[in-house]
């Protein structure tokens, strides 16, 4: 057990220390891939006798180096300049925590993704339409009639649950009518 004298660090638990995610960059990728294309030849190169396989994998290394080489000292021009800098710290922003923000900045009219149906069997699929299309005239029926947006987003929100009202009492008497069934059987 730790003294609670010691100083806290903010990477130790009782495990021992939980190291953060090292993320490479672009630089250091291109890095580690000439680094493992010269050791591939480097080590053909150190055999005193190679056969014809080895000779053409180092005949087909040599032009493989050379271009990894030239995104190496690319990605080096790259590292210096700010403009990259920044397009690469928007790119990891996008791809980690402003996700969500950047997708829903590019949808045109929703603020949400769409409806996950993989779930969904193909009459709840079917009612699903059904749904979205009724709900859909009905907005258009409601600014036909030139009814504000805050009032059709209130009377929406009121639509939802009295439909969803009705499909559970709609359900709860089904399954007592199975349920009156299956006992008129037995």
């Amino acid at each position: 057990m730790r003294n609670p004298a010691e100083s806290q660090d903010e990477w130790e638990d009782d495990e021992g220390r939980i190291w953060p995610v090292v993320k490479l960059t672009a630089y250091d990728r291109r890095r580690n891939e000439l680094r493992e294309l010269e050791a591939k030849r480097d080590a053909l190169e150190a055999k005193s006798d190679l056969d014809d396989r080895e000779r053409q994998t180092l005949a087909t290394l040599i032009p493989v180096i050379a271009k990894a080489q030239e995104r190496f000292e690319r990605e080096g021009k790259r590292a210096k300049e700010d403009l990259w800098r920044k397009r690469r710290g928007v790119d990891e922003w996008r791809a980690g925590e402003g996700r969500d923000d950047y997708n829903a900045k590019r949808r045109k009219v929703r603020h949400h993704p769409n409806a996950d149906l993989s779930d969904m069997t193909p009459d709840q699929k079917a009612q699903y339409e059904r749904d979205r299309r009724s709900d859909a005239n009905w907005f258009k029926r409601q600014r036909e009639k030139g009814v504000n947006e805050a009032a059709i987003t209130a009377a929406y929100a009121e639509r939802l649950e009295v439909r969803r009202r009705e499909r559970e009492e709609r359900a709860e008497d089904e399954a007592a009518m199975a349920d009156i069934r299956r006992r008129a059987i037995v």
